[in-house]
């Protein structure tokens, strides 16, 4: 990075999975002189990881809540999304972040929650991903909004923002944790002739 963001420096992740970053020294004063190692620097960066430039997942069906526990959501997820092999869903997250805040190298606040998952596959390049909600137990991610992410095969899509639990300090209505069946993985058989549905899990368990 071109800019020396020392002790006194923020960084902040962004829905699109780059790294906003600024900060300075911790001088006493503003100082800018040419001997000086480290002056007070004003200047903004923002970090791109090596997957930025490739295609994205663009799942439809993300939620603008989580509660702790309930009800999975069903995410789908196209032959584009899935690199057109739905056996790619079984290297897909759904991940919870909270960016937090960030100074003296530290970054207060911040949570990272993988969220549970199973999923269906409904051809051979697409399927569906159900996703638990967050753990009964609001000790573990606190409420407030958050940046939800579905990975797949390491590439993260856009960020979501969603409102965690009721958004406020308090006491938190949470419910059973979510209950997700066993994933299926595609037949094999020809789309659309009704013969292509994922199979039993006694079968899937054979496939693999």
């Amino acid at each position: 990075m071109a800019c020396s963001a020392r002790s006194s420096n923020a960084l902040a992740l962004l829905e699109d999975g780059s790294v906003w970053v600024s900060g300075s020294n911790a001088n006493v004063d503003v100082i800018t002189t040419p001997e000086r190692l480290y002056n007070t620097e004003y200047r903004v960066e923002r970090w791109y990881p090596l997957w930025y430039d490739d295609r994205r997942p663009q799942p439809q069906g993300l939620p603008d809540t989580l509660s702790y526990g309930g009800d999975k959501v069903d995410v789908i997820l196209s032959d584009e999304d899935l690199k057109g092999d739905s056996d790619n869903l079984n290297k897909t997250k759904a991940i919870v972040i909270r960016t937090g805040f960030s100074t003296h190298a530290i970054n207060f606040g911040q949570r990272y929650l993988e969220l549970p998952t199973a999923y269906t596959a409904t051809s051979a390049g697409a399927g569906t991903l159900h996703v638990g909600q967050l753990p009964p137990n609001p000790n573990i991610f606190a409420p407030g909004p958050a940046l939800l992410f579905i990975v797949v095969d390491g590439v993260p899509s856009i960020g979501q923002w969603v409102m965690v639990g009721s958004g406020e300090i308090g006491t938190q209505p949470t419910a059973q944790a979510s209950q997700l069946a066993a994933s299926q993985p595609w037949s094999g058989g020809c789309e659309g002739d009704g013969n292509g549905e994922a199979g039993s899990e006694e079968e899937a368990g054979n496939r693999r």
